[in-house]
């Protein structure tokens, strides 16, 4: 059995040291996945921020998305990118989890349509599929394995 814990990005009062440190000690204890929550209205730090700095200081623990919410993303080629480089610098050891959110107050502060959040995620994943798979004019990296993260 695979056991993950929650990298503490969305934890009030956590400081670098919060993150790298306890991806470090994360990693060290044989836990097998990093997780982060994705919340903009949280005083938080940016998950896949947070899991690129875990990255740097990791080499095996799994780096995950509990979940990212995409349309909170209006440029989808900007996180294709941002996702494969991620994956590509960890060695492909991200594993995203993608969905549409819940919280009217995150549309309302990214300025994403809240009411639109479930077609404009359709067509966030086509686009991702898209990119990973080399199309759509955006340069590297691609993910690791060459296909979707």
């Amino acid at each position: 059995m695979d056991v993950g814990i929650g990298l503490p990005n969305a934890v009030s009062g956590v400081d670098r040291s919060g993150i790298v440190d306890w991806a470090r000690r994360a990693e060290q204890a044989g836990f097998s996945s990093l997780g982060t929550i994705d919340r903009i209205v949280y005083p938080s730090y940016e998950p896949l921020i947070s899991l690129a700095a875990a990255a740097a200081v990791t080499e095996r623990i799994r780096l995950t998305t509990d979940i990212l919410i995409t349309p909170l993303r209006t440029n989808t080629a900007l996180l294709a990118k941002q996702a494969a480089t991620i994956d590509n610098l960890s060695g492909g050891r991200l594993v995203l989890g993608l969905a549409v959110g819940g919280r009217p107050d995150d549309y309302e502060a990214s300025g994403a349509d809240f009411a639109a959040r479930g077609a404009t995620f359709d067509g966030q994943l086509a686009e991702l599929n898209s990119v990973w798979s080399g199309e759509g004019g955006v340069g590297r990296p691609l993910p690791t394995a060459g296909r979707r993260c």
